[in-house]
């Protein structure tokens, strides 16, 4: 018997030289985007995962349900009647050995006014002898102990917080009605009017970004067009705020703008008043200090798109009969305009954020968003509506930069 031994067929070899380009490529690949990966887990560390614990943080509300998991769970299906006193008091003697207590009263006070005080009141008389009575005398001797307890306000602010994760921040950080009365309604005292300051951190923003795309449109141009020694002399000027300290700038800018400093000298020198005027901690000298600090920033991306306009296509319009002004406005700033809207989406997006200028050279109608954060971290630490503020920063941000983000990636054509 002959063995014969067939041909190999030649799909198999097709299939392994498929596969081996398709490796070669993945390796390419790969050995390209090697280089960026520091950077990668740089931002998934300092930027992904903060992010996510600020959601996080910010939808969390699971103070009322840790310390009072009973009373929720009767409450749930029963309603706040004598056996809900009993399971109150129990859970408050529970939560004051457990330390959870305080962060009760504080989430309590947040949705209710007096609700802190009515927690305490009740938690002060919790212990075995009034545990040990009959629900109906439970009931009255909290009720005693604060009248709240009688009314459904306090009742309808631990059904709200219920689930360990709600809305109840992200509802108060836009602006929205959380707090109630012990009644049960809607209290109308608002503590603090979120919209008014959204709208506040936009205005002074559009006033920034306005003012320095009009200081530095003039300036960029001049610097794209200068050569030799005048040329690195205005890019020193443009550059020399970066390497001087936020906060040094800011403070210099109250040494100008005090009551006995520079500018009030001036004025009264020239004679346009008479006695000094209320310059600092005011909107004037906060956009003021704001537009100085942010200038470089809406200045290099305009020069950067300035500088790869061929001069020949202004030459040209004014070869064809064009005034320089026209030959300017018709043809060399339609060119400059992604720089421009660069600079000011750049300018605007750090004035949503700012905090330290405002802080220090603002008055108190002056402060803007991040100050509230500032505030609800490390003043009450209310960390959950400090997060909700940061979340809506962002987003309203996010949605305002995308739209022009696109225009400039489009119109740019490689230009950045």
């Amino acid at each position: 018997m002959t063995l014969t031994v067939l041909p190999e067929s030649p799909m198999p070899q097709a299939k392994k030289a498929e596969s081996n380009r398709r490796m070669a490529m993945i390796r390419r690949k790969l050995g390209a985007v090697l280089p960026a990966v520091p950077l990668i887990v740089f931002l998934a560390m300092f930027l992904v995962v903060p992010l996510a614990i600020i959601i996080k943080t910010a939808i969390q509300d699971r103070e009322i349900v840790a310390a009072l998991p009973a009373t929720v769970e009767h409450l749930a299906t029963s309603g706040s009647d004598d056996q809900a006193f009993a399971l109150l008091v129990d859970d408050l003697i529970i939560a004051k050995k457990s330390g959870l207590l305080r962060p009760l009263a504080r989430r309590m006070e947040y949705g209710v006014e007096g609700g802190s005080t009515a927690v305490m009141d009740v938690a002060r008389i919790a212990g075995d002898d009034l545990i040990a009575k009959q629900p109906g005398q439970i009931r009255q001797a909290v009720i005693e102990s604060n009248s709240a307890w009688g009314e459904s306000g306090v009742w309808n602010a631990i059904n709200a917080g219920s689930r360990s994760y709600s809305l109840f921040y992200l509802k108060w950080a836009l602006g929205l009605d959380v707090k109630h009365r012990a009644d049960g309604q809607f209290t109308s005292e608002i503590s603090y009017n979120f919209p008014a300051i959204y709208l506040r951190t936009i205005v002074i923003s559009v006033a920034v970004t306005a003012l320095t795309v009009l200081i530095g449109y003039p300036m960029a141009y001049v610097v794209s067009t200068s050569s030799g020694f005048v040329g690195k002399i205005l890019i020193f000027l443009v550059l020399l705020p970066f390497w001087t300290s936020l906060l040094v700038r800011t403070m210099s800018w109250i040494v100008v703008l005090q009551r006995n400093g520079v500018m009030n000298d001036l004025l009264m020198t020239s004679g346009l008043i008479s006695e000094p005027a209320p310059l600092l901690y005011t909107r004037f000298a906060t956009v003021l200090a704001m537009v100085q600090i942010q200038l470089p920033f809406t200045v290099l991306p305009m020069i950067s798109v300035m500088r790869v306009i061929p001069p020949s296509h202004v030459r040209a319009a004014r070869s064809m009969g064009a005034s320089p002004l026209a030959a300017h406005f018709s043809v060399f700033m339609p060119q400059a305009v992604p720089g421009i809207a660069a600079g000011a989406l750049l300018t605007f997006v750090l004035c949503l954020g700012f905090y330290l200028t405002p802080a220090l050279v603002g008055g108190p109608g002056d402060q803007m968003v991040s100050f509230f954060i500032a505030r609800f971290t490390n003043e009450q630490l209310n960390w959950g509506l400090a997060s909700a503020l940061s979340l809506v920063l962002i987003g309203g941000a996010t949605v305002i930069a995308l739209p022009l983000s696109r225009y400039i990636s489009t119109h740019s054509s490689g230009r950045f």
